[in-house]
């Protein structure tokens, strides 16, 4: 997503790091970078807990359950 947003896209953060790298300013392009990690980091965390609430099931019959009560 981010890749689609750098290349064909005319605003959002992408396009921002984008443009600041066009024009030289580091620092706004290194806050948009460090800022697309958040998000990033933040979107795997949801999803894994939305997966393990989801799909706890499936986690303990795969033995990828990290739940403290499992024997």
């Amino acid at each position: 997503m981010v890749v689609s947003e750098l290349v064909g896209a005319d605003n959002g953060v992408g396009y921002t790091v984008q443009l600041a790298q066009r024009s030289f300013d580091i620092p706004e392009m290194w806050a948009g970078t460090v800022l697309l990690g958040l998000l990033g980091f933040a979107c795997n965390a949801i999803f894994v807990a939305v997966e393990r609430r989801v799909l706890h099931w499936h986690l303990a019959v795969t033995g990828r359950a990290t739940d403290a009560r499992r024997p």
